[in-house]
């Protein structure tokens, strides 16, 4: 089925090893970019360019819409409303992130920290962490949204409702728009054909009540997804998805097979974050490399932790995970548990 004559995908080169990114422009009133790229010269002029082929100048754009608060996704916000004076949109949980990026990475910093002690990860390891979280400021500025968009909301694309739904799981705010008469959605990176987006570990709400459980709730939000019967998912990165169940399938048996790998390294004895993550990702070097791989490992811990077949114990400052002798179990990547 072809994509609504309004819509463009944009493809931005980055400075980051995921690659470029896609931004979508949708035309009409008000005229519409999804997503921004990183603050980097190379989205820049990219973006430029891929507006000016369709006959629109940065200037031009009324409305900037950010899916969630990765930097590759919304970097040039602030430069963009700051030269057109486009109202910025956002789900709540984003709003921190676009408004004082500093402040919000310090405000959490406690968190990372307390779960990278518990964890048993290295000194040298979370210095390094901490560095290059703190290095992501380059490639953004702030820009305090003008309103935000959650479940159930609609915002108007090209003339048509699309619906919005909050499908937290790679991010915590993250959103996916859906137009249902051309079922077309807009995903970013709820869905990539070719990357298993990453469970990414965050705290709670306003540092309240218990850590999200990322990878529980990203394998209920694809679910919920996979049920609108998209006849195209649009990415944030590659290739646009078109056979969505099919995807589902793929994402839900390899995080099966993940678990079940990292429940056979717990057979032995109970073992740290750190203990589990070293031998899954042996040959890490990068310091967010070592971020996505504690993150992907702890996301994972929660996933069999809710099928009852391992469970944490906090002892002498260290959490431990240990193998429950008796496991509920799952039999087949449908049986993975709902948010």
């Amino acid at each position: 089925m072809p994509l609504p004559p309004y819509l463009h995908c944009l493809e931005l080169p980055t400075p980051f090893p995921v690659g470029p990114v896609n931004v979508y422009l949708a035309e009409g009133d008000p005229l519409t970019l999804i997503d921004t790229g990183p603050k980097a010269d190379v989205s820049r002029a990219a973006l430029e360019a891929g507006l000016a082929a369709l006959g629109y100048r940065v200037e031009d754009l009324q409305q900037v819409v950010i899916t969630h608060h990765h930097a590759d996704h919304l970097g040039l916000a602030g430069e963009i409303v700051a030269r057109s004076g486009a109202r910025l949109l956002t789900h709540p949980y984003t709003v921190p992130w676009l408004r004082d990026f500093s402040a919000e990475q310090l405000r959490q910093e406690p968190f990372y920290m307390q779960v990278w002690d518990e964890g048993g990860v290295p000194a040298e390891i979370v210095s390094a962490m901490r560095l290059a979280n703190r290095g992501l400021t380059k490639w953004r500025d702030n820009a305090p949204p003008d309103g935000t968009l959650d479940e159930g909301d609609e915002i108007f694309l090209g003339g048509e409702p699309w619906q919005v739904f909050h499908t937290p799981g790679h991010a915590g705010g993250l959103i996916c728009l859906w137009e249902p008469a051309s079922r077309t959605l807009l995903a970013n990176d709820h869905f990539i054909r070719d990357i298993s987006s990453n469970p990414v570990l965050e705290p709670p709400p306003h540092l309240i009540g218990p850590r999200p459980r990322r990878l529980v709730e990203y394998l209920h939000h694809m679910r919920r997804m996979a049920a609108l019967d998209p006849a195209v998912a649009l990415p944030g990165h590659g290739l646009p998805v078109t056979d969505v169940a099919g995807l589902l399938r793929q994402r839900l048996a390899f995080h099966q097979r993940r678990a079940a790998r990292l429940a056979g390294t717990l057979a032995a004895e109970p073992l740290t974050l750190w203990q589990l993550t070293q031998p899954l990702f042996p040959r890490l070097t990068r310091p967010m490399d070592y971020f996505l791989a504690l993150s992907e490992i702890l996301a994972h811990l929660d996933l069999l932790e809710a099928t009852g077949q391992v469970a944490s114990r906090l002892s002498t400052g260290v959490v431990r995970w240990a193998r429950l002798p008796v496991a509920l179990g799952y039999t087949s990547p449908h049986d993975l548990p709902t948010a």
